[in-house]
C-alpha cells in the first residue's frame, strides 16, 4: 500500500473517555443494547414553552401504568407539577368505547390558559386553571395537524381530506375547502415533498387570524410504486406515489382562504417545473413570502406575494453554479415590518444576513470560516441574535450571541461536545440538551447569558457504570489531492500497538451529512463498543461532499456522488499504513446512503475491503426520488455518466466477495428493488454474497425482536468474514 497517498496530519485533536481505572470490563450484548432500555438516557420530550415564558412543559410516561403526563416546570422556583394526566379523559369516553387518548402531541393556546390535546381520533381542550377537560370533536373521522389561531378563537385541522376550522366558542366546524381527495392533497404533501423538504403541515395561520395559507398538491402525474405485503396467503399490494429521478413531480400551488369562508385566492408563484418548499407570513398579514426552487435546485427565489391580489414580486435570489442551494427555516421577518433575517452560503460558509423588504442587504450579521447551524432565537427588544454554530470546530455545536450590528460576538456554551438549544419566547432562558462521546444527553436550563439555572435531567445511565467504554479519538487525515478529512478511531481498552487488529469502518458519506461528531452515539455507538470488545478497531471518516466544512467541500461530489468513495478507499489506505492494523481484514458497513457507500466500496474499492454490510442500500441512484437525487445529480437524462459512475453495479466485475445485503421488504423510502437489483447483478456475475430480508419492515427496520435479530446477524457475519 502507498503510505503517501493518505498522510496522518494530526493525531488526536480531542479525546474524551471514561477513566480506564475501572477494574473489570462487563461485556456488552446485542440483547441488552437493542432488546431493552437499560442503556437509554432519560430524555425530556415534548418540550413546549408557555406563551408567557414563565414555564416550559414536557411529556413523561409511567411505564408501569402506561399513563402519560404533561408536566410543567417553573423557571424561577424549579418546581414541577402534573398539569395533565391521560387518565382524566376516561370519564369522557362512552361505555364500551376503546380508550383512544394518548397525548401524542399537544399545543398551548396563545393566551396560555388552555392546552389542545389530540387523541388518536378526537380533539380535547384542557383548561389549566380549572383542570376541566372539554371534548371538542366526537366522530370517527380523524383530525390531522390541529393548530390554534393566533387569537385563540379557532382551531384549524385537516379532516376528510379538506381544511376545516372549529369555532371554539360555539363548537361549530366549517370546511374551508371541498375539493380535497386521496388524489388531491389539501394542506398536506405527497411522500417525496414531506420526506425531502422536511415539511409535514401544509397550512399556516396569518398573524391576525383572518386567513389560512395552504398547499394544494396534485400527485396524479407521479408513477405509483408497488409495495407488497408477502405475509398474507393472498399477498396485498400497497401502491405508493413515488417519483424517481427524472419522473414527473406533483403539481403544487398555494392558496389563501378567509377563515370566515369564501373563495381561495391563488398565489402566482410561477414556474410549473419548480418546487415551493416554504411559506412565511409577514407580520402585517397582508403579504406572504414564498420560496421557489427550480427543479435543478441551484436557484432559490424568495418571492413576496400580496394576499389580496395573489401577485408576487422577486425579493432576492440565491444561486450556485457549481452545486445546489439548500432549503432551511432560518428566515425571520422582524416586527418592524421593514427587515428580515436570511441565511446564505454565498461566502462558502452558511451565515446570517439582514435584508430590507425591498430586497437590499443591510449587512452580513455573522462571518468566519464556519457555519451557522440554527438560528435559535431573535430578541428584538435587545436587538440580539442567538444561534448555534461550528465556530469552535466542525465536530461540535455551541451556542453564540451577536448584536444586530454584527458586533459583540460571544460564545455561551463551552463544554466540549454538542449543545442542542431551545430558546424561550423572550430569549431570556434556554434549554440545553448536551452530550459528547462519553456523556449521555443531559438537559439543563440556563439564563440567556449562559449561567446555569437548573438541571432538568442528569442523563445518567446507571447500567453503564458496570462498563468501561473505549475512548474515541478524533483526528484528521489528508488526501493525495490536499483535502483534510475529519476522522475518528476507537481502540480496545487493552490496545497493544505491537498486535495487528481488524478494522470495521462505519460510513454514510452522503452530501451534507456528518458522521464524525463529538456527540453521544446512542445504541449504534454501543454496538460499536461491543465490536471493540471483540477485538476490532472502529473507524469513521467524513468523505468529500459531507457537511460543515464549507460549500466548496460539499460541491466536490456534485453530479458524481460516487466520488465520495475515493475517500473511504483512502481511509482504508491510511489504516493499512498503521503498524497495528491488519490490512487484509478491513471491513465497512452502513445504512441507507451508507449502504450505498458500502456497496461502492465493495465493488469499486474491492481491493481494500474484505467484508461489508449494506443495510437498506440505494444501489442505482435512478431508483431514488426526484428531489433528493436530482439535487446532487441532476436528472438521469442530463447526467448519465455521473449516474453510471455512482452505481456499484457498474463495477460488479471487481467485486471479490464478502457482502451482506439487508433490507425491509416494506421500505417505502429506499425500495427493496435496490437490493434485488444488486443481488441480480451479483448472481449473473456468479459472485458470492449473503442476503437477509425483513418482512413488513420499513426503512428503519424497527422493533425490539427485529433489532436484536438484525444486529446479531450483522455481528455473526462480521465475526465469520472479518
Amino acid at each position: 500500500m502507498r503510505k503517501d497517498l493518505f498522510l496522518f496530519v494530526a493525531s488526536m485533536s480531542a479525546v474524551f473517555g471514561l477513566t480506564t481505572s475501572i477494574p473489570a470490563q462487563t461485556l456488552l450484548t446485542v440483547e441488552d443494547i437493542y432488546g431493552s432500555d437499560m442503556y437509554s438516557a432519560k430524555i425530556v420530550s415534548g418540550i413546549r414553552w408557555t406563551p408567557d415564558g414563565r414555564y416550559f412543559t414536557y411529556m413523561e410516561e409511567d411505564e408501569a401504568t402506561d399513563r402519560i403526563f404533561i408536566k410543567r416546570f417553573d423557571l424561577l422556583s424549579g418546581s414541577r407539577r402534573v398539569l395533565v394526566d391521560s387518565e382524566i379523559v376516561d370519564v369522557l369516553e362512552k361505555e364500551g368505547r376503546e380508550k383512544r387518548f394518548t397525548i401524542p402531541n399537544y399545543h398551548w393556546s396563545p393566551e396560555g390558559n388552555r392546552i389542545l390535546i389530540p387523541s388518536n381520533r378526537d380533539l380535547f381542550l384542557f383548561h389549566v386553571e380549572s383542570g376541566r377537560v372539554q371534548r371538542l370533536t366526537d366522530d370517527p373521522d380523524k383530525e390531522r395537524d390541529p393548530t390554534f389561531s393566533p387569537d385563540g378563537r379557532w382551531i384549524a385541522y385537516l379532516k376528510r381530506h379538506n381544511l376545516v376550522v372549529l369555532n371554539i366558542e360555539n363548537s361549530t366546524e366549517s370546511s374551508l375547502t371541498v375539493n380535497g381527495t386521496e388524489d388531491l392533497l389539501i394542506g398536506r404533501f405527497d411522500w417525496v415533498i414531506e420526506e425531502e423538504f422536511s415539511i409535514r403541515t401544509g397550512f399556516f395561520w396569518s398573524p391576525d387570524s383572518r386567513f389560512l395559507a395552504y398547499y394544494e398538491v396534485n400527485p396524479s402525474l407521479e408513477p405509483e410504486f408497488p409495495i407488497v405485503d408477502f405475509i398474507p396467503v393472498h399477498n396485498e399490494l400497497n401502491p405508493l406515489r413515488y417519483p424517481k429521478a427524472g419522473d414527473p413531480n406533483a403539481v403544487v400551488r398555494i392558496g389563501i382562504v378567509p377563515v370566515e369562508g369564501g373563495e381561495t385566492r391563488w398565489i402566482d408563484a410561477g414556474g410549473e417545473n419548480s418546487y415551493l418548499p416554504r411559506i412565511h407570513w409577514l407580520n402585517d398579514s397582508e403579504r406572504i413570502a414564498v420560496q421557489r426552487l427550480n427543479r435543478d435546485q441551484n436557484r432559490l427565489d424568495l418571492l413576496l406575494a400580496d394576499v389580496e391580489t395573489g401577485q408576487t414580486r422577486l425579493l432576492l435570489t440565491e444561486t450556485d453554479s457549481n452545486g445546489w442551494v439548500d432549503v432551511d427555516d432560518h428566515i425571520t421577518f422582524l416586527d418592524d415590518n421593514r427587515h428580515f433575517l436570511w441565511t446564505s452560503e454565498r461566502s462558502n460558509w452558511k451565515h446570517i444576513y439582514m435584508y430590507r423588504l425591498d430586497g437590499s442587504m443591510v449587512r452580513q450579521m455573522t462571518q468566519g470560516l464556519w457555519d451557522v447551524v440554527e438560528l435559535e432565537g431573535v430578541d428584538e427588544e435587545e436587538k440580539l441574535l442567538y444561534f448555534t454554530a461550528t465556530e469552535k470546530n466542525a465536530i461540535e455545536r455551541h451556542l453564540y450571541c451577536i448584536d444586530y450590528d454584527g458586533k459583540g460576538f460571544r460564545q455561551l456554551t463551552f463544554e466540549a461536545g454538542t449543545h442542542d438549544i431551545r430558546m424561550s419566547p423572550a430569549c431570556d432562558y434556554y434549554l440545553d440538551v448536551f452530550s459528547n462521546t462519553t456523556t449521555p444527553p443531559r438537559t439543563t436550563l440556563h439564563l440567556s447569558d449562559g449561567r446555569l439555572a437548573h438541571i432538568i435531567e442528569s442523563g445518567e445511565i446507571v447500567a453503564l457504570e458496570d462498563h468501561a467504554l473505549a475512548r474515541k479519538e478524533f483526528l484528521t487525515i489528508k488526501t493525495d489531492d490536499g483535502l483534510e478529512l475529519n476522522a475518528a478511531i476507537i481502540k480496545p481498552l487493552d490496545f497493544d500497538p505491537s498486535k495487528k487488529y481488524p478494522v470495521l469502518i462505519h460510513t454514510y458519506g452522503g452530501p451534507g451529512s456528518q458522521r464524525v461528531r463529538n456527540i453521544w452515539p446512542g445504541e449504534r455507538g454501543l454496538w460499536h463498543q461491543l465490536m471493540v470488545q471483540k477485538g476490532y478497531l472502529i473507524f469513521v471518516v467524513d468523505n468529500r461532499g459531507t457537511g460543515w466544512k464549507g460549500n466548496d467541500f460539499k460541491n466536490r461530489v456534485y453530479r458524481n456522488m460516487g466520488n465520495g468513495v475515493i475517500d473511504q478507499m483512502g481511509g482504508a489506505r491510511y489504516l493499512s499504513s498503521l503498524p497495528y492494523v491488519d490490512a487484509d481484514r478491513i471491513g465497512i458497513w452502513g445504512w441507507s446512503g451508507g449502504g450505498w457507500m458500502t456497496c461502492l466500496a465493495m465493488t469499486r474499492g474491492a481491493e481494500y475491503f474484505k467484508a461489508g454490510v449494506a443495510v437498506a442500500p440505494v444501489t442505482d441512484l435512478r431508483n431514488y426520488d426526484t428531489i433528493w437525487t436530482e439535487r446532487y445529480m441532476d436528472q438521469p437524462e442530463d447526467n448519465p455518466t455521473g449516474y453510471d459512475e455512482s452505481n456499484p453495479m457498474s463495477y460488479i466485475d471487481a467485486y471479490r466477495g464478502g457482502l451482506l445485503l439487508i433490507h425491509g421488504d416494506a421500505d417505502d423510502n429506499v425500495h427493496l428493488s435496490n437490493t434485488m437489483q444488486m443481488a441480480y447483478a451479483l448472481q449473473n456475475a456468479r459472485k458470492p454474497f449473503q442476503m437477509m430480508i425483513y418482512p413488513r419492515k420499513l426503512h428503519g427496520i424497527l422493533g425490539r425482536d427485529t433489532r436484536v435479530h438484525l444486529f446479531n446477524t450483522i455481528t455473526d457475519f462480521l465475526l465469520k468474514n472479518l
